[in-house]
């Protein structure tokens, strides 16, 4: 097949949704393949290194598409570059994945996804810098003793991190189906970024919104909502 034959995916949702129809996505127009119960909504890929090596446009028009769509109905969106070689492959691919695909809309029925994003101010940095230092000049007290202080650092951070999340989910358990945390390893001296996804019910958000900018939160910490959005980190 040519490359003129590859479909770039957008989302899967129930084959009854009513999905927009029209608009454009990737400067083609987008196409709606029904299979076995479901719907893939795809658009022709006529330049490959628009994955490979893809715009932010691109990327912003890609996330647009499937905003449009999760506006109206039920999706699970794709990550971008989820590309097959035809309205066959889309096929055949919904074949395989019907019943993965099924439990996720169920996840998700009636749902989007709000962010909470926490930026944690970093503790003092130690006395002595570890990083500028190779653990051979260091005796072993001293190697032991910086890297007591580097995790003891991390760990404050961390317990900072599931403090927060535990009173977001005390104040907002009413009001949404499930939710995850991220708390990547934090870096020596900098900010630690602590993300919570929550999957809420469409008809809560106002109230899930109000909830949150109720919370008590520290002074050393930032913390913003973002979304709705299309339940991104609940497809899986």
């Amino acid at each position: 097949m040519t490359d003129r034959a590859r479909l770039l995916l957008y989302c899967i949702a129930d084959a009854a949704a009513a999905l927009p129809s029209g608009g454009h996505g990737g400067g083609s127009g987008l196409l709606r393949i029904v299979h076995g119960g479901l719907a893939a909504v795809a658009s022709p890929l006529a330049e490959p290194g628009r994955v490979e090596a893809p715009a932010k446009a691109e990327l912003l028009e890609y996330e647009r598409v499937i905003r449009a769509q999760h506006a109206v109905a039920d999706v699970l969106p794709m990550r971008f570059g989820s590309v097959l070689s035809g309205e066959a492959a889309v096929r055949a691919h919904l074949d395989e994945q019907r019943e993965t695909y099924q439990r996720a809309l169920t996840r998700v029925a009636g749902c989007v996804e709000l962010g909470v994003r926490a930026l944690l101010s970093a503790p003092p940095p130690p006395t002595e810098p570890e990083t500028a230092v190779k653990p051979m000049r260091l005796s072993g007290a001293a190697w032991l003793e910086a890297r007591r202080r580097h995790y003891s650092a991390e760990s404050r951070l961390r317990d900072r991190c599931v403090a927060l999340e535990q009173a977001l989910v005390a104040k907002v358990a009413p009001l949404c189906r499930e939710h995850r945390t991220e708390f990547p390893p934090p870096r020596p001296g900098e900010p630690a970024l602590c993300s919570l996804y929550f999957l809420v019910p469409r008809e809560q958000v106002l109230a899930f919104r109000a909830a949150v900018s109720s919370i008590p939160v520290e002074s050393q910490t930032d913390i913003a909502l973002s979304g709705p959005w299309p339940p991104f980190n609940f497809v899986a």
